[in-house]
């Protein structure tokens, strides 16, 4: 039985998580809501499972879900990164979203998925975050001190200066090659360097905190099961001891009504 879930499969998931957005996004929090939860992943495995592909029960397509929108989320953010460097069009060739994927986006809640609401966001990496942000403002200070090299080299230059040249004295004879146009001219390509660089270390930072993401969403959906199916056992044995006191009960009455009258 391959592992790979199957079109069909893929398109009920998206139909079931649509139906319930709830549940695909994570809202459901009290005791009774985990519990049904639970049940609608049953069910769904049961129905997923009959059409072909991969045989996965309840808590195995609730995994997948996880690491499906965590997969989302992290391309979603590669592609608002590429518009906002190109002015509003991709440049680094990252594949279109399909027609699945997409409906999913607009389920987690279209463009806000990949960056979240700012104002009810809370950074679960504050290190992290914190980290980036100081190691990326030695860069941006490199690039605009470069840029004032450049331009302080430019105007230094005996060419393009005209006062520079009206005050050689006539006695002294021009180099054939001026030095200071030479020694302007390799520092121009310095701004892009340190822009890439600058680049990687952004990128660095959050895949990192993608996958650490992805991998606190798959935990969390695993505990919530975990305690579903807890609180469903503990509700079938209180279900028991309570069938278990009406049986002594039924018994005493019996005992009682045979007994003879004094």
């Amino acid at each position: 039985m391959p592992s790979r879930p199957s079109y069909a499969q893929l398109e009920g998931l998206v139909e079931f998580l649509e139906q319930n957005p709830g549940v695909a996004k994570g809202l459901v929090r009290t005791t009774q809501g985990q519990i049904e939860t639970k049940r609608k992943w049953e069910n769904l495995a049961t129905s997923l499972n009959s059409l072909g592909g991969a045989n996965k029960n309840g808590r195995a397509w609730a995994k997948y879900w996880a690491e499906k929108k965590c997969a989302l989320r992290k391309h979603c953010a590669g592609l608002s990164a590429s518009m906002r460097r190109t002015g509003g069009g991709a440049s680094d060739n990252l594949p279109a979203l399909s027609a699945l994927d997409t409906r999913l986006v607009a389920v987690m809640g279209g463009r806000e998925f990949a960056t979240g609401d700012t104002s009810l966001a809370v950074n679960p990496f504050p290190q992290s975050t914190s980290h980036s942000s100081h190691t990326e403002l030695p860069i941006m200070i490199e690039i605009v001190e470069t840029g004032e090299q450049v331009m302080q080299a430019n105007n230094n230059s005996p060419i393009l200066g005209m006062s520079h040249i009206d005050a050689i004295p006539a006695s002294s004879t021009i180099p054939a090659s001026p030095t200071p146009l030479e020694n302007s001219i390799p520092t121009i390509p310095s701004a892009p360097r340190t822009r890439r660089r600058r680049r990687s270390s952004i990128s660095r930072p959050l895949d990192s905190q993608m996958e650490q993401f992805s991998s606190i969403e798959a935990r969390r959906v695993e505990a919530e099961l975990i305690t579903a199916q807890a609180l469903a056992k503990l509700s079938e044995n209180i279900g028991n001891i309570a069938n278990a006191l009406t049986s002594i009960a039924n018994a005493i009455s019996d005992v009682a009504s045979k007994m003879p009258n004094p």
